[in-house]
Formats: structure tokens, C-alpha cells, sequence
């Protein structure tokens, strides 16, 4: 007669945790010369909805790529480093949104460096004085600036800023092919007229300027079209004239690095770099690469 034995029930292999990718950059540091692959930086939402900054030493096609057991360096985020408190007062967006709306979420890539820095939670900071220039702009509206349509709000702090959405941006209409600035002005000329898209646009930065206010990142990504019109959009580098600028996020190509201060001459500036741009004016570019 054999002895019984009990046997240890199979084992159900472990669960992959998931992960859902917000944001994805790649890093590269200059070796020799040249600049080379260092890590992928990763901002992801787990299952329970907390969000991380991590890196990945190999590179990714596609968020969907990304597996948690490539990661290292996992820091949370504390909801309050990117999601300020919702005034009273401010606008809260409507629930449900209408359709074509935008809502622009906190980024959250830099956050590794941003903590260990004398203000960790400047990410919600900004996102509070974006809001803040939005609801002015609520209040005094212009054709050619974004409709802003209010805070979402989740748990009483704010999470996305509302807008009206459009369908592309000049950048994505005039370079598709994501060339740099040069590149897409050895091209020539662009073959469409862009003149009332510029004249609008003007017409929204003195709007801007007449409320005491500099965009100061006036570039073919911040700018829609809406038909035959340009419209202005992104006021996280807005700032009353004279502040300093110091903190505030630019776009490589498309401002003078010397330029520490909220001026209006900023914006006039990107405005003449743009028709340079497209061909509509002759002279070199004033902003180095």
C-alpha cells in the first residue's frame, strides 16, 4: 500500500504589475563630441492611480513597450508636488466636458531633478499661476488667445487646465517632418499664405501686453490654427511684465537665452523669428540653435 503524500498546490505564476505611461523622454550626454544614449526617463500610473518617475536603460519604440521590471529609480510623486489646491474663485470646468476640449495635464518628466532643488513642488506651483493668467484671460477674452473653460478638479485640487481644442498647430501644418528650424527655412518659402494667421496672432500678444502680460514662448507649437486664423495657446511662461523668467520653461530655438525677463519685446521677437521661418522675410534668424 503507498503511503499518501500532500502534495504543495501549483503555484499561479506572480502578476505583472501594470503600468501606464504618462510621459517618456529619452537622455543623452555628450561623450567625445558626440552626443549619446544615456537612459529613457518614465513618468507612470499604477493600477491604484499613484504616479512615479523612473528610468529605463534600454530604449522604446512605444510606451506599450515599457515593462516595470526594466525600471529603476522609482520615486513617487506626492499628489502635491503637481496638483495644487483649487482656490475659490477660480473656474471650475464644466462635468462632463463639451466635446473638442484640451485639457493640459502638469509634466512631470523633470521631476527628479525638480525635488531635489530648493522648490520641490514648482510643478504645482506653475500649474496654479498658469491658472491664475487663464482666469484673467477668462475675463478679458480675445479671438485670437484659447478659450479656457476652467480647472478640472479631482479631491479639491486641480489636475488639467481646460481649453478649447483645435485641430493642429502651425508647427505640425508647416513641418510635419519635425526638422529643425534651419532646415525647414533652406526649404524655402511655404507655398500657403500665413499672413492673416501671423496678423491674428499679433493682434492676440498686444491683447496680452495691454493686460500687463508676456507669453514669452511665442513658437509654431503655441500656436493653432482655427481656418484662417492663429490662436494662441500654453501660458505656462506667462508672466507680468518685468518678473523674472528665470523659472519659466522656453522653447529651444525659439528665444534669446540672454533675455532673463518678461519683456515685450519677447514676443514681438518670436513673432519676427516665425516669419523668418516661413520664408516671409528675408533676414537670418536671430535666435541661435
Amino acid at each position: 500500500m503507498r503511503e499518501a503524500r500532500n502534495m504543495p498546490a501549483p503555484q499561479s505564476p506572480p502578476q505583472r504589475e501594470e503600468v501606464r505611461v504618462l510621459e517618456m523622454n529619452e537622455a543623452y550626454e555628450e561623450v567625445d563630441g558626440s552626443f549619446e544614449f544615456t537612459m529613457t526617463l518614465i513618468v507612470y500610473q499604477t493600477a491604484g492611480g499613484d504616479l512615479y518617475h523612473a528610468v529605463s536603460k534600454a530604449r522604446y519604440s512605444s510606451p506599450s513597450d515599457v515593462k516595470v521590471e526594466h525600471l529603476s529609480n522609482k520615486i513617487l510623486i506626492p499628489v502635491s508636488a503637481y496638483a495644487p489646491l483649487f482656490p475659490s474663485g477660480f473656474t471650475r470646468a464644466p462635468d462632463p466636458l463639451p466635446e473638442h476640449c484640451h485639457i493640459k495635464k502638469p509634466q512631470l518628466i523633470s521631476y527628479d531633478r525638480i525635488r531635489q532643488g530648493s522648490r520641490p513642488d514648482d510643478i504645482a506651483a506653475s500649474v496654479l499661476q498658469e491658472a491664475a493668467v487663464c482666469e484673467l484671460l477668462k475675463q478679458q477674452p480675445h479671438p485670437n488667445i484659447a478659450p479656457y473653460l476652467g480647472c478640472q478638479v479631482s479631491d479639491g485640487r486641480i489636475t488639467g487646465l481646460c481649453f478649447v481644442a483645435y485641430e493642429r498647430t502651425l508647427m505640425e501644418e508647416v513641418n510635419p517632418g519635425g526638422l529643425m528650424k534651419r532646415k525647414v527655412r533652406s526649404q524655402g518659402r511655404s507655398s500657403k499664405d500665413y499672413s492673416r494667421v501671423l496678423a491674428g496672432v499679433e493682434s492676440g500678444i498686444r491683447h496680452l501686453h495691454g493686460l500687463g502680460l508676456v507669453h514669452n514662448d511665442i513658437n509654431p507649437s503655441n500656436i493653432m490654427l482655427d481656418g484662417e486664423e492663429g490662436v494662441i495657446i500654453d501660458f505656462g511662461s506667462c508672466k507680468r511684465v518685468g518678473e523674472s523668467l528665470d523659472d519659466g520653461g522656453r522653447t529651444y530655438e525659439w528665444y534669446d537665452e540672454h533675455v532673463t525677463t518678461a519683456l515685450p519685446q519677447n514676443d514681438f521677437d518670436a513673432l519676427d523669428e516665425i516669419r523668418i521661418w516661413l520664408g516671409e522675410d528675408s533676414r537670418p534668424f536671430h535666435f541661435a540653435e
